[in-house]
């Protein structure tokens, strides 16, 4: 088959597109990426065997914002989907989350192609939140509006062939929106085994220094709505029992200097470690250097339906995880008995975690490594996504 996946952001990178459309390529598909290009790359690109066609761009920054702006109703979108379809003869598309749903839906229409909604997060609900801690301007203020995302989910959601979500609490959703239970399935956030042998970096000063120490690992992306200044907060109950503990960070995101700030404020400088970004490929080396996966996620409607990657990397190499008591990671956490689970927003309950961990002698480490291996890898979401594909096609 001929597929098309459409991706509302810029490509490379994103892990989940990267994993199902190598996934749909090694199983002899082939496969295209309709993406924006806020970075100004190329037009049209072949990435790993992936087929990458790109907006047009301008040189003027705001003007190619503006033009690639990734609206269901955007011309210049609908113009670059019908090329693809057109000229490649696309037999299944693909389209990521909520802004382009409807551009995929009516492509698949127009042209007679079966449609998947990649539904990888709650994303009224992921508005909702960010509208608490940010404010939006100009096209942001339509396309990203909690009242008219809620509008169009309503008009799509059931009009796909199949729905994909990444956890039980999602699925549960799309079935009470209306959309027939054998028509949703789950493909989750799981991490690829035969990419863990691939992982090891020389070493170097930030992971000796992380191994030198009691460390805590935080990966992903520096948000309000992340809780980072939650364990912050909790610090100074942590150091009380553990003194040699270290909080480190790797990620970026817009709360950076907010929480870099509070650290200075609170004079907390040599107990934490701040890493900045790195590539996904070399992520393994620094959370197997820590002794504890942080997941200090604010409890919202979004965190209650979705689960971020980095429970199953913490899992994977064998250290426990202390996480907020959002629906999903309590559940994985205290089926596989692979952590802690905490109040969210809590630091005392957040720091007790740690320290409980810290005591603790029970093989949580292994546990979660156990429930990877067996169960939450990317290989048996693999089986899943193909399947799921060749019925859609079939039918």
């Amino acid at each position: 088959m001929k597929i098309l996946y459409i991706w509302d952001a810029d490509y490379p990178w994103d892990i989940r597109v990267e994993k199902i459309c190598n996934s749909l390529k090694q199983h002899g598909h082939e496969v295209h990426i309709a993406a924006r290009n806020l970075n100004k790359l190329n037009q049209y690109e072949v990435i790993d065997g992936i087929h990458v066609h790109r907006m047009k761009y301008f040189g003027n920054s705001k003007i190619n914002y503006t033009y690639s702006f990734p609206a269901f109703f955007s011309p210049v979108w609908k113009n670059l989907i019908k090329n693809i379809i057109g000229k490649q003869g696309i037999s299944v598309i693909i389209v990521r989350d909520l802004p382009m749903a409807a551009a995929g839906i009516w492509a698949g229409k127009k042209f007679d192609i079966p449609v998947i909604y990649d539904m990888a997060e709650d994303y009224c609900a992921m508005i909702r939140e960010i509208w608490k801690h940010r404010k939006y301007h100009g096209l942001n203020l339509l396309v990203r509006n909690p009242y008219f995302a809620k509008i169009l989910e309503k008009y799509v959601i059931d009009k796909f062939h199949h729905v994909v979500v990444v956890t039980e609490e999602a699925r549960e959703i799309v079935v009470k929106a209306g959309v027939d239970k054998d028509r949703v399935s789950i493909i989750g956030n799981t991490p690829i085994l035969s990419k863990l042998s691939n992982a090891g970096l020389t070493e170097n000063e930030d992971l000796d220094f992380i191994k030198s120490r009691y460390s805590a690992i935080y990966t992903g992306g520096i948000t309000s709505d992340r809780g980072i200044s939650v364990v912050i907060d909790a610090i100074p109950r942590i150091i009380e029992k553990i003194p040699d503990f270290l909080f480190v960070v790797i990620g970026r995101g817009y709360a950076t200097e907010q929480c870099i700030d509070l650290i200075q404020k609170k004079n907390l400088q040599k107990y934490v470690r701040w890493i900045g970004w790195v590539d996904h490929e070399k992520l393994y080396d620094y959370i197997r250097a820590s002794k504890i996966g942080l997941i200090p996620h604010i409890v919202s409607d979004h965190t209650n339906t979705t689960i971020p990657n980095k429970i199953f990397d913490y899992m994977v190499c064998g250290i426990p995880v202390a996480a907020s008591d959002a629906v999903p990671m309590m559940r994985i956490i205290k089926e596989e008995k692979c952590g802690k689970v905490f109040k969210s927003g809590n630091p005392i309950e957040l720091a007790d975690s740690v320290i409980s961990l810290y005591n603790n002698t029970n093989e949580y480490g292994e546990n979660g490594k156990n429930a990877v291996l067996d169960k939450y890898n990317w290989e048996n979401e693999e089986k899943k996504l193909i399947n799921i594909v060749k019925r859609v096609y079939e039918k």
